[in-house]
């Protein structure tokens, strides 16, 4: 008792006596820090504050990159404040140094169209007026060139494997590919896609001090203000108790970079754009809130991060590039990435990048949140994950939920989602994808056969019966409503997997709303309904080739009644989800607040919902119940909305500035 009395008093002691610092662009790191005689740099004002104060910073541009190495305590944090608007724009910038870009001149030497500039080190980041475009790995820029250009690309010369038979085309040659070759890829079956209208005609990369720029249509850099920057912009580096407000952090590689033992540090209402990762949590780091804040690669050609379909496949070329020419073989671009404990990422606005949302880590709560036209994935759980993933709105997405890695043995691994809406395409999109490379990461390698499967590929299955139950944690799928998505595409395909374990993996998929699909298998599911399965008119039947026994766990409706499902008060961008008043949904599902039983076996009360959260003898699939409104997604979908609008505008003026 004596101890909390302390406790308190310090702390009241501290607020007490909590001073505010000021930092202005105008101001010096002579002066006492005051609001008629400000610090000149944030940097300063971190040395300056202690656990209770504020740092306000005003308006300006500040060219910092800042490691914090001095925490705040419980009940005292140290708070760093930008200045917004009064239509709430984001007043206090902070960005890197950078070098700026000016002795061009032509480079015949690589190809027509090519520029270049001396640089003696090798930038982790290309700005063209305040744009992310498109940077060549440094590999890639590292094989050697060729004597011929091919006359279209294709996967092989550009996102084969490094090593001694690598085949991909080098850098240089990338520089001075043809302004009209396109790309022929299996992901996009018989259609090619041009190359150069995807990254807005203009690619850059760094060899031997020189960066180089192409210009494949009209321009040269000479009309453009180029930035070549280097490392990360806010590093917490084992700090507690630190908050950030109202900052627009941009042109890292990383915005915000958290190592060591960071704990109870706090990100909101910040506008966070460009680099590799808005957001990057490490492991050891604990307690992160990212809060209400917006999140968006900043790239040259935003409004191609989003859905791909058979039709139009360039956002599927933008993601191809992103990920092996930008990057080296894995996805180049991530809102928030966490590897911490008990991370919250609440009601962001995640924006037209790659990746939205990526954990592996135990605790996380990702909620509230919207994630929109993401080239790659919206949510990507990973091996370790153990967390809660409701309330979020996951909408033109290459693949809105990707459950990664799985049966990896190094982590308990333990999901939960539930009240989300996925919207796609109305017949276009994938919705949830499970991936498993397991074959080669386990200790029981050994008993696995390899089969190459008919697009001569290699698949890997157990011989006979695993040696041990297939640790692969426990993924449950529960009232959230899909609308939309590609008829063929598998909505939660695990039958390969099953095939592979000899047994049915360890998902819990129950009172959803989603399409019928014919790659649904009830028995590779442990629990695979009660579900509403629908279909659209126009879709091709899947009654024919889905497993029998489907229907028998699930609703299965027929088109004729697919729009008696939901009411008709659309928005745009956003269905109307709410059930009609004889929505074949209703009571549709089993109450999941307390144990319930399904075909005779038992399972345990699921997360997230009270005893009585639904009217009548049965709740209703889907991630609204009888009667409820809509307002809460309406809500979110507006403020995504605003955030597109805002970013527009600031690029508009960026470009007008020049």
């Amino acid at each position: 008792m004596k101890t909390t009395i302390l406790s308190t008093f310090l702390v009241l002691l501290t607020t007490a006596t909590a001073a505010e610092f000021y930092v202005s662009p105008k101001g010096s790191n002579k002066n006492p820090g005051t609001a008629k005689a400000p610090f000149a740099t944030i940097a300063h004002a971190v040395k300056a504050a202690n656990p209770g104060d504020t740092v306000r910073i005003g308006s300006g541009v500040y060219r910092e990159q800042i490691v914090f190495r001095k925490s705040g305590k419980k009940g005292a944090p140290i708070t760093f404040a930008g200045t917004r608007g009064k239509n709430g724009e984001y007043l206090s910038i902070i960005e890197p140094t950078g070098a700026v870009l000016k002795k061009w001149a032509p480079a015949p030497e690589i190809g027509p169209g090519v520029w270049k500039t001396p640089l003696a080190k090798r930038p982790n980041l290309v700005l063209m007026d305040g744009s992310m475009i498109a940077y060549i790995n440094r590999l890639t820029m590292e094989l050697p060139r060729r004597k011929e250009m091919p006359a279209e690309l294709n996967e092989i010369l550009l996102w084969d494997q490094f090593g001694p038979k690598c085949q991909r085309l080098s850098g240089l040659d990338l520089l001075r590919m043809p302004a009209d070759i396109k790309v022929k890829h299996q992901y996009f079956r018989t259609r090619k896609e041009f190359f150069w209208p995807v990254i807005s005609h203009i690619l850059s990369g760094w060899k031997g001090g020189w960066l180089y720029v192409r210009f494949a249509g009209k321009g040269k850099p000479q009309d453009h203000t180029f930035t070549a920057t280097y490392g990360d912009g806010l590093v917490l580096n084992s700090v507690s108790h630190l908050q950030f407000r109202d900052l627009h952090v941009r042109g890292s590689r990383i915005q915000f970079r958290l190592v060591g033992k960071s704990s109870h540090n706090l990100i909101e209402n910040c506008l966070l754009m460009h680099g590799g990762m808005r957001v990057q949590i490490e492991g050891g780091v604990t307690d992160t809130t990212v809060k209400n804040c917006i999140l968006t690669a900043g790239f040259i050609r935003n409004d191609l991060f989003r859905l791909r379909s058979a039709n139009d496949m360039r956002g599927g070329l933008l993601y191809l590039i992103f990920k092996y020419i930008i990057g080296t073989a894995s996805s180049d671009d991530v809102g928030v990435r966490t590897f911490g404990k008990n991370t919250k990422i609440l009601d962001n606005i995640i924006l037209q990048g790659l990746i939205g949302i990526s954990t592996n880590g135990p605790g996380v709560e990702a909620s509230g949140n919207v994630v929109r036209e993401m080239s790659s994935v919206g949510i990507l759980t990973v091996s370790g994950t153990v967390g809660r993933f409701h309330h979020n709105i996951i909408t033109n997405c290459g693949i809105p939920l990707r459950v990664h890695h799985l049966r990896h043995k190094n982590a308990k691994r333990e999901e939960y989602h539930y009240n989300n809406l996925f919207v796609q395409a109305r017949h276009g999109g994938s919705q949830v994808y499970v991936h498993s490379t397991s074959f080669y990461k386990t200790d029981d390698a050994v008993n696995f056969e390899k089969r190459i499967n008919k697009h001569k590929r290699p698949e890997y299955y157990y011989k006979d019966n695993p040696p041990a139950p297939v640790d692969a944690g426990k993924i449950h799928i529960y009232h959230n409503t899909f609308w939309g998505g590609d008829d063929r595409a598998p909505h939660v395909d695990l039958a390969y997997l099953q095939r592979r374990f000899r047994m049915p993996m360890p998902f819990f998929v129950v009172n959803n709303i989603y399409k019928d699909c014919y790659r649904l298998h009830s028995a590779s599911h442990e629990l695979t309904g009660p579900n509403v399965l629908y279909t659209f008119a126009g879709d091709v039947p899947a009654a024919e080739r889905r497993d029998p026994a489907v229907p028998k766990v699930n609703k299965v409706i027929p088109a004729s009644r697919t729009e008696k499902l939901w009411n008709k008060k659309d928005i745009p961008g956003l269905p109307d989800v709410t059930l009609a008043a004889d929505s074949p949904a209703l009571e549709a599902g089993v109450d999941v607040s307390r144990p319930f039983t399904v075909r005779g076996k038992n399972y345990p009360a699921l997360p997230g919902f009270k005893p009585g959260y639904f009217k009548g003898k049965a709740p209703a699939a889907g991630a609204l119940q009888q009667g409820e409104s809509q307002a809460r997604f309406i809500a979110m979908h507006k403020k995504a909305e605003a955030a597109v609008n805002m970013l527009n505008k600031l690029k508009k003026s960026a470009v007008s500035a020049k």
